[in-house]
């Protein structure tokens, strides 16, 4: 039965040029025969209309948002209701928040389902539009779902329908003139659960000249989450602020703050950090998960051969371990599994840390605060008293730093520590930059870890392919022949489309052996270094990113971003 709806989404598409008058005619006959038939089935799979085309056109012409649908925003824990939807209408409550029930769609919002839907529920019925394809594989809970623990979390509202990019401006600020737009603690909470339930490590809000901007950072990609109002910048930064325990008259200086949040079961550490910018202040909120288990050495992405290397860095009693890598590159979590392999009753363990991010049952833990003049340098001191084997030295960032951790490891200690680099190499001459004396750095540096974060392929829509030559090429692999096969993913709902789900490292491991110590106590360049440690068997980070590649754990594109 061909009904009014059908008929406006036929005349929307045929005027977007997505059906000419022949398909129109065709979709006319056969929605108007005697056997009931779905409008979205007819045009994707009869007419060949492609579903994305189709789902942007039911958002427009019918002025609703359209979503993204997947286990992350699925809140509605009612399986009966979830049942008696599908089975009568069709489409798929997901969300539930007072009054109002947030349903998807595949198909038009036909008054008449829309009217039955809150006669049933007594509930005022917010429809949204999903893809098809989305929507069969959620309903379906095929094997390729992988709900991590967080799903269980409630979603407050339905964010979509406050975006300034998925629904009209002039719709978004009538809700929020007429006043029913959430409170601001709402808001900021609907966006940490949402953050927690898609896995982002930050948060970002970010004002722009027209609109408060909201990003997750997922496996090092930032990803957009909803652009809100401008209006509502001051309101939502408030809360952050009181939350944080920041100045609230202070908005020209950036600022660092933390605090505690309970969502569901789940506890969890949020760092926040106030950035002023030209359009006001930017908000960083990193996510820390209270109860997260200490990864295993193992579960670092090591390859054999560097598993090996660390290994035979960690078996050496005394000496500086340095980890380096970028801001946010997982430096923490490999100092963590290491202190965890290094983990015994018998060894007095202190850890010198700014901010402490996971409690270790089996050491002493220091927290930095350089406002009551404890930092790094004078907390060395202080712990080289209580006689420790290890030292977990937070990061070297000054002379002084720097300087505390050879005299440590001068003393007998074992010392480790991270440090912003570019490469393993490179950090050589940035401790000695720092003021470490080459007469301390070349007896006491053992070793250096250098290491990259990369997202790994979707287990679930992996697929092999055969790179051209250009490709090769492209990424400065050309030697792998043109007879090498790659893999990469095609993207699905799982991935949500990106191809990537989960992320691994890729690591260089440097043994600083007699020779190097040598080099460093004369100060050679890092050219000397590089050649000498080559010569020595050093494998670059690219090689094992090479490794992961043909492995089919990191795609093609995924080396290119990373190292270009």
């Amino acid at each position: 039965m061909l009904k009014e709806e059908d008929i406006r989404l036929a005349r929307f598409l045929l005027a977007k040029g997505s059906l000419d008058k022949t398909r129109l005619e065709k979709f006319q006959r056969t929605m108007g025969g005697t056997e009931p038939k779905n409008c979205i089935d007819v045009l994707i799979d009869t007419l060949g209309v492609n579903e994305d085309v189709v789902s942007t056109a039911i958002s427009e012409e019918f002025n609703i948002p359209f979503v993204q649908l997947s286990d992350a925003i699925i809140s509605l824990t009612d399986k009966q209701l979830k049942d008696d939807f599908l089975k009568k209408f069709n489409a798929l409550p997901i969300i539930r928040g007072g009054i109002e029930l947030t349903v998807a769609f595949t198909s038009p919002p036909y008054k008449d389902v829309v009217e039955n839907m809150r006669k049933d529920t007594k509930a005022f019925i917010i429809p949204v539009v999903v893809k098809k394809s989305a929507f069969l594989s959620v309903i379906n809970q095929g094997e390729s779902k992988n709900p991590s623990e967080y799903q269980q979390l409630q979603s407050k509202f339905q964010l979509e329908s406050l975006d300034l990019h998925s629904r009209p401006k002039e719709k978004v600020y009538e809700i929020y003139h007429a006043g029913r737009m959430p409170n601001a603690d709402v808001m900021i909470d609907e966006i940490m659960i949402r953050a927690v339930k898609s896995g982002a490590s930050d948060v970002y809000f970010e004002p722009m000249e027209t609109e408060f901007r909201v990003r997750f950072n997922i496996d090092g990609v930032l990803s957009h989450v909803v652009s809100l109002p401008k209006e509502v910048t001051e309101s939502l930064c408030n809360v952050m602020r009181t939350r944080g325990s920041l100045n609230m008259f202070e908005k020209k200086k950036a600022q660092d703050g933390r605090y505690t949040a309970q969502y569901g079961n789940f506890s969890f550490d949020l760092r926040v950090h106030t950035l002023p910018t030209v359009e006001g202040e930017r908000f960083s909120i990193r996510i820390l998960k209270k109860s997260t288990q200490i990864i295993s050495i193992e579960d670092l992405g090591l390859s054999d051969t560097n598993l090996v290397l660390v290994r035979y860095l960690l078996n050496r009693p005394r000496g500086i371990l340095m980890i380096a890598g970028a801001s946010g590159g997982g430096k923490s979590t490999t100092v963590y599994g290491i202190l965890n392999e290094l983990r015994d009753s018998q060894k007095n363990i202190i850890t010198v840390e700014n901010p402490v991010e996971y409690r270790l049952e089996f050491a002493s833990q220091v927290q930095v605060d350089p406002e009551q003049k404890l930092d790094y340098a004078s907390s060395m001191r202080a712990v080289l008293k209580q006689l420790p084997d290890l030292i977990f030295l937070g990061e070297i960032q000054n002379a002084e730093a720097g300087a505390a951790a050879a005299e440590a490891a001068l003393t007998g200690t074992m010392v480790i520590s991270t440090i912003l680099s570019s490469d393993a190499l490179s950090a050589i001459p940035r401790m000695m930059n720092y003021g470490i004396p080459p007469a301390w750095l070349a007896p006491t540096l053992n070793g250096i870890i250098y290491q990259q974060i990369v997202r790994r392929v979707c287990k679930h829509c992996k697929e092999s392919y055969k790179p051209t030559e250009q490709q090769l090429a492209s990424a400065g692999l050309s030697q792998l022949g043109e007879a090498i096969v790659l893999y990469r993913g095609h993207g699905c709902d799982v991935c949500g489309g990106d191809g990537h789900l989960g992320r691994t490292a890729i690591h260089e491991v440097l043994v600083v052996d007699e020779e190097l110590k040598d080099l460093i106590y004369n100060q050679a360049s890092p050219v000397k270094l590089k050649e000498t440690a080559a010569r020595k068997g050093f494998e670059s980070i690219r090689f094992d990113a090479a490794k992961k590649l043909m492995a089919g754990i990191i795609s093609l594109d995924e080396y290119l971003r990373v190292l270009g």
